[in-house]
């Protein structure tokens, strides 16, 4: 007797074939505004950046011959500061504006990366955990601040929905680049140093924003 497989149920399908139709009406719409673009560019690139650092630094310290136990203790440190440093960098944002102090995040990564690539010592690696708490969180709150400032309250469920979906397709060419380089020059240490140029174009692509602009360009577009 042949085993009868599950249905797929039509409903689930049609929500995939939905979300996809949505996102795709979403994409359609933000290509009109140069701004959106320009800032959405910029943030999949940095963040790809900050994405692949944090996932890949257990496996970058490993591979320099850092020990388990101080990887788990850097970890550690992430989570301690990282909290305290987010409201740190909202200051910041008030005090500086919020487009300055998320470029001041982004030159804490490139530093963060260099430095990867040429450290030797364990307690380095610590100090490096404590500037990716100090940018992670802060560099992320920033970004959907400015970018909720671009977009009109109406559309702000579907925007942000196309926000999230790009945040989350980021940290895919970040360890393809790092495997890539690593392979052709038979080096760790130049993969993790390659990821600063997701920094570098994030950072020249977010020079090109004017928040006030984008979002003036988006409220005489949309009803």
């Amino acid at each position: 007797m042949k085993e009868k497989r599950p249905q797929r149920e039509a409903g689930t399908t049609r929500l995939i074939i939905e979300g996809y139709q949505r996102v795709r009406g979403t994409l359609k719409r933000v290509a009109q505004f140069k701004g959106l673009v320009y800032f959405l560019l910029a943030y999949w690139f940095y963040i790809d950046g900050v994405d692949t650092i944090i996932r890949m630094a257990v496996d970058y310290g490993m591979a320099i011959g850092f020990e388990p136990k101080s990887l788990i203790f850097s970890l550690l440190i992430v989570q301690f500061v990282g909290f305290p440093a987010t409201l740190l960098f909202a200051k910041l944002g008030e005090k500086w504006g919020t487009k300055k102090a998320i470029l001041l995040g982004i030159g804490i990564y490139l530093i963060i990366t260099l430095w990867a690539g040429v450290m030797e010592e364990v307690h380095e690696f610590y100090l490096l955990a404590v500037m990716i708490a100090v940018a992670q969180g802060g560099l992320q709150a920033l970004s959907r601040s400015y970018y909720a400032r671009m977009i009109p309250d109406a559309y702000a469920a579907e925007f942000f929905g196309f926000y999230n979906f790009l945040g989350k397709t980021a940290a895919i060419l970040g360890p393809f680049l790092i495997g890539t380089v690593a392979l052709l020059t038979e080096s760790s240490r130049a993969g993790i140093i390659s990821v600063m140029l997701f920094f570098i174009i994030g950072g020249i692509l977010l020079l090109r924003v004017d928040e006030k602009e984008a979002a003036k360009e988006v409220k005489s577009a949309l009803p």
